[in-house]
């Protein structure tokens, strides 16, 4: 949009110009028009500037001429011959004429042809740039060229008269020639602050109606209001600017010809809208590598080296000189100023028109880290470092701001750095997922600690505790090639199996570390020491321990941890939060499948509390653990259970399992089959002691339940859908003097007998398991056998007897024999020696407060036979 801002005081069109004519004039020329059949034309190249009629004569003033006779005409002294007279009146109007045409040319030209011909040229005029460009930079402003193809186009006037004229006063004055000048740019809406100025060199152009002009014109922009270039920038930048109004104003003085127009005053005025604005160029980094500065440059540096493909749509082409930016990024609040962190500088590049994509060469430099970036913000847990390196690490989008540097460098106008240091300019990228940088990641020595069982459920001191000693081998990008250590580590890692979470191991305190840099990148490892794992499936452990326990299957656990390591390099020392790190725990199966490595021992018994129907008896128990973990176990309670019957409760404290050989580990067996299952677990504990008492192998399970882990009640209850199938072991007793133990023998109870035929009595010699309890027998009911099946005699005998700790003989018990058939001739040929008896019994037993009868099933008792 054009606008006027002044209009010269005559600058009106030809047909609004009033005339002064007198009467008598007004009459001749409505006498003349109406006697003459040629309308009246301007004159042109084709037509003459007089026009005359020899068959006509002029009336004056309104009078008819008197009309003489031939004779007086020529008696008249006054006489004129007609031809001379003719001639005279031509040459008469032939002056006038011109005269008047004189003065007509003069007042158009003069007056009224400026306005026109400024309208005409405004619509008429098409200019076409063929080249814009920006010459070099200068101290003050730019050289700017400008070439194009400048026209005249009538057909483009809307008004007939503003182009009939234009066009007849443009091919009189065909040329035109401008005066050096100078433009002024304003922006009205910003106080009319003066934007540039513009020098303009002289330029003469031929101004007739289709006439192409080529038009180069070599100007220099000086920068004017710099703080209000700020103001528009920074609008601009935030998104505030919806249009712009720009006034430009020019002094010039015009000359076509001879003939000087003057000085002229030119203006315009144009409205950009929010459309036309340049978009911030899109940036994708090509190149990005980060090294250690020279150590002659230095100590406590990094350089960043980048190449930044820019799309810049520019109309125009030009070459960015060197510019020097500070790097800057996001603080805790949006309020907060901006952290600085590096300072770049760019080398020289072209911006050519129609090649989108510029490549630009940054070279940064880092003298190191401040302690707003590393400082953790308040209210928070994170700096602003951490926001900075977590957004890159996980492919997000981040977001730096760049501001010209306060310090220009060597080819950078001070007028560019006084505009670009108050600018901020926001520069957005996408980080580098990081999701191959654990590259291997492995634990050993693994320790496990049970919670304690007094602690509140679900509280810290409720989980257990896993130990290991871990290895990271960290796969560095390439771009990264500067000295690098990790002191120290934490962190918090969620662990999975078979894409199921299992639960959450939490290592918060800092663990020391030691980093080395090898071929394939860097290998960290660090104790983990006392990490609770935070159980969030139960049912998942359930299952890997079924794999890894039961089936003997290898279990693959995937971690994937968010590790916190505190960094050490040229910079300084600072801590990168919630570095991304997954790999996999090959876990092995301790047992092979199976419990018999196990291989568990008693070594001692010891009674403790007993009632009528249940008591305690504390073991020290040896068992071998075959796999690579330990654990410490501060308390766990399992069930025992016989043919699917709860009989008694298996305890343990303050336990610590090593790989290998565990002695002396302390187990307390409650037994209390009445109490667990009614009469059900009375007759199935029965049993158990019956074939235990008779040298069975019986095979009882350990579960566990929702007291197990009491901190835990959930766990247990998961658990208690696996079960510990195992021998009981034996128990171990003293053996009578050159009796040695056999595998095939019973646990040795009864270690011998001895018949007396004579009285028809016997002894037995018995081996008490307990050390400093008597066990008291208040009945026996028992029958001896001879090959399984042949009696030898039977004995029911109702009076009580202790068995002390050790070895013992029982009093002399009647027998009734049976001295008939097979069993007497085995007697006899016993006699003074012995032989095997097997025997059947049923015992009643009282061990202080607690009773019961047992079934005894002797097999091979060796028996002497005494007169």
């Amino acid at each position: 949009m054009v606008e006027e801002a002044s209009q010269p005081l005559l600058n009106k069109d030809i047909d609004s110009l009033p005339l002064r004519r007198s009467s008598s004039t007004d009459k001749s020329l409505q006498d003349l028009s109406a006697e003459s059949p040629q309308p009246l034309e301007l004159p042109s190249e084709s037509t003459p500037l007089l026009i005359h009629s020899n068959d006509e004569l002029w009336s004056y003033g309104g009078v008819e001429p008197t009309i003489l006779s031939s004779s007086e005409q020529r008696d008249n002294p006054l006489y004129v011959d007609p031809r001379r007279r003719r001639s005279s009146v031509r040459w008469r109007i032939l002056c006038i004429c011109l005269t008047l045409t004189a003065v007509v040319a003069i007042l158009i030209f003069a007056f009224v042809a400026p306005a026109v011909v400024k309208q005409y040229v405004k619509e008429a005029a098409v200019f076409r740039p063929t080249s814009v460009s920006i010459e070099s930079a200068t101290a003050n402003g730019v050289q700017t060229r400008v070439q194009g193809e400048l026209v005249l186009d009538a057909n483009r006037v809307q008004r007939s008269s503003v182009r009939y004229l234009g066009r007849l006063v443009t091919w009189v004055g065909r040329e035109i020639e401008t005066s050096e000048s100078d433009a002024q740019i304003y922006l009205p809406e910003y106080g009319n602050i003066l934007v540039a100025t513009a020098s303009l060199p002289s330029i003469k152009i031929n101004i007739q109606n289709g006439h192409m002009n080529q038009i180069g014109v070599l100007a220099e922009l000086v920068a004017g209001d710099i703080n209000g270039i700020r103001s528009v920038a920074v609008d601009w930048l935030e998104g505030r600017l919806g249009q712009l109004k720009v006034n430009g104003i020019a002094t010039t003085r015009l000359k076509s010809g001879l003939l000087n127009l003057g000085d002229q005053i030119l203006m315009d005025s144009i409205t950009v809208k929010e459309d036309d604005f340049p978009q911030l160029p899109a940036v994708s980094i090509s190149k990005f590598n980060v090294h250690d500065a020279d150590p002659s440059e230095g100590k406590g540096a990094m350089v960043v080296d980048l190449s930044v493909a820019a799309i810049l749509d520019s109309p125009f082409s030009l070459r960015i000189p060197p510019l020097g930016f500070e790097v800057m990024v996001p603080n805790c609040s949006p309020g907060d100023p901006y952290i600085s962190v590096a300072d770049v500088m760019t080398r020289e590049f072209p911006v050519v028109p129609g090649h989108h994509v510029s490549s630009v060469e940054v070279i940064g430099d880092i003298r190191g880290l401040s302690n707003e970036l590393t400082r953790t913000c308040s209210g928070r847990k994170k700096s602003p470092l951490d926001f900075l390196v977590k957004n890159y690490m996980h492919g997000l989008r981040t977001t730096v701001y760049v501001r010209g540097a306060d310090t220009p460098i060597v080819g950078t106008p001070e007028w560019v750095v006084d505009i670009l240091k108050s600018v901020v300019i926001p520069l957005s990228f996408t980080g580098r997922a990081l999701d191959n940088l654990v590259k291997k990641f492995t634990m050993s020595d693994v320790h496990f600690v049970l919670p304690n069982p007094m602690a509140e459920p679900d509280s810290p001191e409720s989980q257990p505790k896993v130990s290991a000693l871990v290895k990271v081998l960290l796969g560095l990008p390439k771009q990264l090639d500067f000295q690098l250590e990790v002191p120290r580590v934490r962190a918090v890692a969620d662990v999975y199996y078979r894409g199921d979470k299992l639960g959450v191991l939490r290592l918060q305190e800092w663990q020391p570390a030691n980093s080395t840099l090898i071929e394939d990148g860097l290998l960290v490892d660090f104790a983990m020491k006392n990490a609770p794992l935070e159980v969030t499936d139960a049912d998942i452990l359930t299952d890997v321990l079924q794999d890894l326990i039961f089936k003997g299957e290898t279990v693959n656990l995937t971690v994937a941890a968010n590790v916190d390591a505190e960094v050490s390099t040229r910079l300084g020392r600072f801590v990168i939060r919630e570095i991304p790190a997954e790999g996999q725990v090959n876990v092995q199966p301790p047992y092979g499948g199976s419990f018999d490595q196990l291989n568990p021992q008693i070594e001692s018994l010891e009674l403790g509390p007993t009632t009528e129907s249940s008591l305690v008896v504390k073991a020290k128990v040896n068992i071998t653990n075959p796999s690579p973990y330990s654990a410490s176990v501060p308390f766990v309670d399992l069930l025992l259970i016989y043919n699917a019957t709860k009989v008694a409760h298996i305890t343990g404290r303050d336990l610590m399992l090593v790989p290998g050989v565990n002695t002396g580990l302390s187990l307390d067996l409650e037994w209390s089959p009445l109490d667990l299952d009614g009469p059900t677990g009375q007759n199935a504990g029965r049993e158990l002691i019956s074939q235990y008492v008779s040298g069975s192998n019986a095979t009882v399970t350990v579960q566990s339940h929702n007291g197990t882990i009491p901190s835990l009640p959930q766990l247990g209850q998961a658990l208690s859908r696996l079960g510990f199938d195992f021998q009981v072991p034996k128990v171990p007793v003293r053996r009578a003097p050159g009796k040695e133990p056999d595998d095939d023998e019973g646990p040795g109870f009864v270690q011998d007998a001895t018949l007396h035929l004579w009285s028809s009595t016997a002894e037995f010699t018995l081996s008490s398991p307990l050390p400093n309890t008597t066990i008291v027998v208040t009945s026996i009911k028992a029958t001896a056998l001879y090959q399984q099946y042949v009696e030898v005699g039977k004995i029911n005998y109702y009076l009580p007897f202790p068995v002390p700790p050790g070895l013992s003989q029982t009093p002399r018990l009647p027998v009734d024999l049976d001295l008939n058939g097979i069993g007497r001739d085995a007697l006899k040929k016993a006699l003074g020696g012995s032989l095997a008896l097997d025997a059947v019994a049923e015992i009643g037993v009282r061990v202080r407060s607690y009773s019961d009868t047992i079934f005894y099933h002797g097999k091979g008792i060796t028996s002497h036979v005494r007169l």
